[in-house]
């Protein structure tokens, strides 16, 4: 149901735009492979790191893109806590808790946020292979941490390549997660 706001919001170019942006972080993150292939556990905790993963990527790029794409990156990020809010709705969690469990879940953002920047700049020895081992396979990855490392890699040298002013939202392209086993990734 559309209510009033996201009809102004679908009106507004920047709502427009993070809406699809959103969406697509959202559709990548859903992608099969990284449950099948990676060996990620199909759970809701699971599925929330893999959108905070692509969310971040995205939000990376987004900070080194000009004003417009700082604005469109807070829109991506409100989307985000909606979906947060809706979703825990939908999964039956009592009113009452959702604005807590909801603050909680968008505070984990920022969190993750800080923790790949310092995974992404080799801080404190931090890998990525180390924090999505942490974060998204609980510290038992197998290979699986060095593989989605190495999609991350691959996502980010693509990203580097886009710019949401120069290409716009239909130009972003992520890999193919199991992709990185076939020469894609950055080894």
């Amino acid at each position: 149901m559309l209510n009033v706001f996201d009809w102004l919001r679908s009106r507004n170019p920047t709502g427009r735009t993070a809406a699809e942006l959103y969406g697509s972080i959202v559709a990548q993150a859903r992608q099969p492979e990284f449950y099948t292939a990676l060996g990620v556990v199909d759970v809701a905790e699971k599925r929330y790191e893999l959108i905070v993963l692509h969310l971040v990527l995205v939000l990376e790029r987004l900070r080194a893109d000009g004003e417009t794409a700082k604005s469109v990156a807070q829109a991506v990020v409100e989307d985000f806590v909606r979906d947060l809010d809706g979703s825990m709705r939908e999964m039956a969690v009592g009113d009452t808790s959702v604005p807590r469990k909801v603050r909680k879940a968008a505070g984990g953002l920022y969190d993750r946020d800080a923790l790949y920047r310092q995974a992404f700049e080799g801080a404190d020895d931090m890998t990525p292979a180390a924090l999505v081992d942490e974060l998204i396979f609980d510290g038992r990855s197998g290979d699986g941490g060095n593989r989605l490392a190495r999609y991350i890699e691959s996502c980010r040298k693509r990203l580097s390549n886009w710019s949401l002013e120069a290409d716009g939202v239909a130009a972003l392209d992520f890999p193919a997660p199991a992709s990185i086993d076939a020469g894609d990734g950055v080894q």
